[in-house]
């Protein structure tokens, strides 16, 4: 039944959220813009149809329409001026002396909803200051505090390899990266060298950690004793990508040897996984 149609649509808002709407009637179709209701009026992409049981459509919020150019125009003045609200909001924000720094704007499109994005280094009490801006502005005020991960995907900016980064691009909701992964990696150099925009660790040392984990499994241990051919000596690093180890001898020399090659005398310590 067409009142049953359950569509996947992402919302152009900042948070690029994407969610289930009832579709029922309006003919949207994957690729097509299309106006919901998601606490308020919102425009959005439907990405794709999905098979649903009969019943939870009703559950759902609705697509209203699908948008037109005067939606599509309605949705890029309200991005710009929600730009221009946040520089009045912040002379606002340092009267009342809150120690919040205001990070993006937006409006739903009916305009009926301003959502401030902003950082902090603790909670803060920002009561009067809701207060002083829904008078100010007219409208129901939302804000939200966010993470440094957060602000850096919304803002967006290059990362070491040159590329936008990734949260900006593509990963919408990014994992926490625990310094673990880092020296699974046997990556020891300056936290600089690993860190990201945001000020933490890279997330791109995340989609490669499983592959370093099972290489690094196949080979000894840093500090395992070992012997290879007629020498001997204690592992001190590794390289994945030929499948060798480097070894410190008896004698002082370093030596790289095939993993396959290598004879384990005393296995060396494995960082707990």
């Amino acid at each position: 039944m067409a009142s049953d149609r359950v569509v996947l649509i992402r919302i152009r808002n900042l948070d690029r959220e994407t969610a289930c709407f009832n579709a029922g009637s309006v003919p949207v179709e994957p690729g097509q813009a299309c106006v919901v209701d998601h606490n308020g009026l919102r425009l959005g992409v439907m990405l794709d149809e999905l098979e649903a049981g009969a019943g939870l459509s009703d559950q759902l919020d609705r697509v209203v329409r699908i948008a037109s150019q005067r939606d599509i125009d309605t949705h890029r003045y309200n991005q710009a001026d929600a730009e221009r609200i946040l520089f009045s909001t912040r002379e606002v924000v340092a009267r009342h002396k809150l120690p919040m720094h205001l990070v993006a704007a937006e409006y739903t499109l009916d305009r009926r909803q301003l959502r401030i994005y902003f950082t902090a280094p603790h909670r803060v009490d920002f009561r009067a200051l809701l207060r002083d801006l829904a008078g100010r502005y007219g409208t129901r005020i939302e804000l939200r505090q966010m993470g440094a991960r957060d602000e850096a995907r919304i803002k967006g900016g290059l990362g070491r390899c040159g590329l936008e980064i990734c949260c900006h691009r593509f990963l919408h909701e990014p994992n926490p990266v625990p310094m673990e992964m880092a020296y699974d990696q046997e990556l020891f150099v300056s936290p600089e060298r690993i860190t990201g925009c945001c000020g933490r660790l890279m997330c791109c040392l995340a989609y490669e950690h499983q592959t370093y984990k099972e290489a690094l499994g196949r080979l000894p241990g840093l500090g395992a004793q070992v012997a290879w051919k007629e020498k001997k000596g204690k592992v001190i690093s590794h390289n994945i990508f030929r499948n060798t180890v480097t070894i410190l001898t008896d004698d002082r020399d370093r030596i790289e040897a095939d993993g396959g090659e290598v004879r384990v005398l005393q296995p060396g310590k494995r960082r707990r996984r």
